[in-house]
């Protein structure tokens, strides 16, 4: 079966695609607003703290949301909740009546909402994708989420250079739009809520807190989710040290540096392409991982720029092979009635990992440099890898019914579009 065929899924998928674009666009012109207008470095701090702490504190809350309510409806509110924060935003930048206060509190609204769109989402595929598909589908997300990542900060650097600061802001507010539109033009499916057990008496089995006892009880899922929120926190300071790379030991210029930066979003593409073709491929997503640990803890190891970013490059490979198939295995293996508050807390823990991994990077320059520090970053991945492999490595079939081949048919079991 191929993707193409799931035309709700690609409805929703192209709209993130504008979408992401925009928030690229979106976080380097509040970010650069910040840095200009109070000219403090703390406002940046909190303008990015703003962004990410709603992500971690809604969790519960999100999570329950997305397993209980139409999980289009909340996409549609999620984006209109966005669209009006960005139109306020570039409608106060245009009237001299922005300052940070209004910032902080539109971005906290902002991320409150995406905190709800996102797991809402990731949770939303495996009704809208057959397991034979869901690899693929994964993929596309992840290939989305690496272009954006990249087009994104030029796109808002171009704008903000030549039109300023309010034209990025209403190119963010006007892709909310594209994906508000495309979210109404597609239906989404709910799955039916899973039925409480004997074995759920000591959990709040239908809560907010009713990953946290599937993680309990599943050590494969515990050990994936272990997996999951560890690399996020050893890849974090990777990005600062590759800047003392670049600049120290590889003498770079910025052109150097730059070039250097895109070489592991650059392997991403590739591994986003290559993730679905290796899905029944038992080993492959843990060879993947270790593919990722080798290449960042041996990226330093050489004097030679263009062997360097090619190290990187198959790090971003091994990327976005392992973020293909991973989501594809929670998507797989955890009840469709229980993914909405599974992918709010992997967002979550995420979240929490990546500034722990940020307080790594200043000790680990100022002890081992940046070869050592990228060498200790890329061997604490393969180990945590290791570690988690019965996770990584878990049985890749679908355990659960296939849902979303039974929304494609023309029949009662088809939840209907409530509009």
């Amino acid at each position: 079966m191929s993707i193409r065929r799931h035309r709700d899924f690609l409805r929703i998928w192209a709209g993130q695609l504008v979408s992401n674009l925009g928030d690229g666009v979106h976080r380097v012109a509040v970010l650069w607003w910040a840095r200009q207008a109070t000219g403090s470095n703390m406002a940046v701090v909190a303008v990015a703290l703003a962004t990410t702490l709603p992500m971690i504190l809604m969790a519960p809350v999100a999570g329950t949301l997305v397993d209980r309510v139409d999980r289009r409806r909340l996409m549609i509110v999620s984006d209109v909740v966005r669209f009006g924060t960005s139109a306020l935003l570039a409608l106060l930048f245009a009237a001299d009546l922005l300052t940070l206060p209004v910032v902080l509190v539109a971005a906290v609204v902002a991320a409150t909402a995406g905190s709800v769109f996102t797991p809402a989402y990731m949770a939303s595929i495996t009704m809208l994708v057959p397991a034979d598909d869901r690899a693929t589908a994964n993929s596309l997300v992840g290939v989305n989420e690496a272009v954006a990542g990249v087009l994104g900060p030029a796109v808002g650097g171009v704008l903000i250079g030549v039109w300023g600061t309010s034209s990025a802001l209403w190119f963010d507010a006007a892709t909310f739009v594209v994906a508000l539109l495309l979210v109404l033009a597609s239906r989404v499916p709910m799955p039916a809520r899973a039925e409480r057990t004997t074995d759920d008496s000591s959990v709040d089995a239908d809560g907010p807190f009713a990953a946290l006892g599937l993680l309990r009880r599943d050590r494969s899922i515990r050990d994936l989710t272990m997996v999951a929120v560890s690399l996020n926190t050893f890849v974090a300071p990777v990005p600062v040290l590759m800047v003392a790379l670049a600049a120290g030991p590889l003498a770079l210029g910025g052109t150097g540096f730059g070039l250097l930066e895109a070489a592991i979003p650059l392997g991403m593409v590739v591994g986003f392409v290559l993730g679905p073709r290796l899905s029944t491929v038992r080993p492959a997503p843990l060879v993947a991982l270790a593919v990722t640990s080798l290449g960042i803890a041996f990226a330093g190891a050489t004097t030679l720029a263009l062997v360097a970013g090619l190290t990187f490059v198959a790090a971003g490979v091994g990327v976005g092979v392992a973020n293909t198939l991973l989501p594809t295995r929670f998507q797989n293996d955890i009840d469709p009635s229980l993914q909405g508050r599974v992918f709010a807390l992997l967002g979550a823990l995420g979240q929490i990992g990546r500034p722990a991994g940020l307080l790594m990077a200043a000790p680990l320059l100022a002890v081992l440099g940046p070869r050592g520090g990228l060498a200790v970053c890329g061997a604490c991945m393969l180990a945590v890898s290791w570690i988690g492999r019965s996770g990584v490595q878990g049985p890749l079939p679908a355990t659960t019914p296939d849902l979303a081949s039974a929304a494609d048919e023309p029949s009662e079991q088809r939840v209907p579009d409530l509009g």
